[in-house]
């Protein structure tokens, strides 16, 4: 009977985990640009796109994302982890960009 409890436990637990792990917050393109970066001897352009979120603005890029798959205005949902942050776009498709930079996202204007 211990076991039995003790198994039913720990499954609980990890089911927990694991639909923790997957949560997704809202969050908008606010804007992308090109940019570049440092590939050996070469610079490599990339789009920075600007992700707001609640209280964070967040610039996240691709290697080899050279035309922008998002526009400004775009819904997206996001998780962060670590220096990666993975974005479900507006199409429902799933891509891993890495974090370029972070800033507070501005307070919205005094009514």
């Amino acid at each position: 009977m211990k076991k039995t409890a003790f198994v039913l436990l720990i499954t609980l637990l990890l089911t927990g985990l694991a639909v923790a792990a997957d949560t997704y917050t809202p969050g908008k393109i606010v804007k992308w640009e090109n940019g570049n970066y440092p590939d050996g001897k070469k610079t490599k352009g990339w789009i920075i796109y600007q992700v707001q979120g609640d209280n964070m603005l967040y610039s996240i890029a691709r290697h080899k994302e050279t035309k922008p798959k998002m526009q400004a205005g775009d819904a997206v949902q996001y998780h962060v982890k670590g220096s990666e942050m993975t974005v479900i776009n507006a199409q429902n498709k799933k891509e891993k960009y890495q974090i370029v930079g972070q800033s507070q996202a501005p307070a919205p204007p005094a009514q």
